[in-house]
């Protein structure tokens, strides 16, 4: 799963990764190293105990200089990141999640827009989801440094504890709708659907 994101962040004109290891970081850095073999440069930055979705964000902070992409380690990606930064540029966002329809919104976290696109709400995927709509935060977002400023926790949940955050200082936080491949792999169906589509594109 990560060699498929390097290769996407490659054809997207990504030239510098900063993974963030924990659980069997040796196994990662073992096999990336510094990325020269991959055709970019790689900095692994290592938690030093489990920090959540979010703290290890805030823990490579050192290695972060403007503005960044951050990228779920278990997706499927074949977003044009190109087009979705041209829209951040536009919106003037100081942040911009990627969504999209969700065939399992139930146990999904959910964004709800206005008319523009900026985000209203952000319902967890623990919470009350009547009347919630179906866009799927997916993964894939685009971050301006001042967002960083909102995390005061050294462990954390990234959306549970930012996405509210960035609502409260009424920060232009904005989505990204679109129906290209975003696809996360958390049950073994979808597992199974990712490899089919990657079968597909490779013959």
């Amino acid at each position: 799963m990560l060699h498929h994101l390097v290769d996407w962040a490659k054809r997207q004109g990504v030239q510098e990764i900063v993974m963030m290891n924990g659980h069997l970081a040796e196994k990662i850095v073992e096999y990336f190293k510094g990325g020269n073999e991959l055709g970019v440069s790689i900095i692994h930055s290592i938690e030093p105990y489990p920090l959540g979705s979010g703290g290890p964000i805030k823990f490579a902070r050192q290695h972060i200089n403007g503005r960044f992409t951050l990228i779920s380690g278990d997706v499927l990606c074949d977003v044009n990141l190109k087009k979705m930064e041209s829209f951040h540029e536009r919106q003037k966002a100081h942040i911009t999640a990627l969504v999209h329809p969700s065939s399992h919104p139930h146990d999904s976290d959910i964004l709800q827009t206005n008319e523009e696109g900026k985000v209203i709400r952000f319902i967890s995927k623990h919470d009350d989801h009547t009347n919630a709509g179906n866009l799927s935060n997916a993964g894939l977002c685009i971050i301006e440094p001042e967002v960083l400023d909102l995390m005061h926790e050294d462990s954390f949940n990234f959306e549970n504890y930012l996405y509210p955050r960035l609502l409260e200082a009424n920060m232009n936080f904005f989505a990204y709708n679109t129906d290209e491949l975003m696809h996360d792999v958390g049950t073994h169906e979808r597992l199974k659907e990712a490899e089919e589509y990657l079968k597909k594109r490779t013959h």
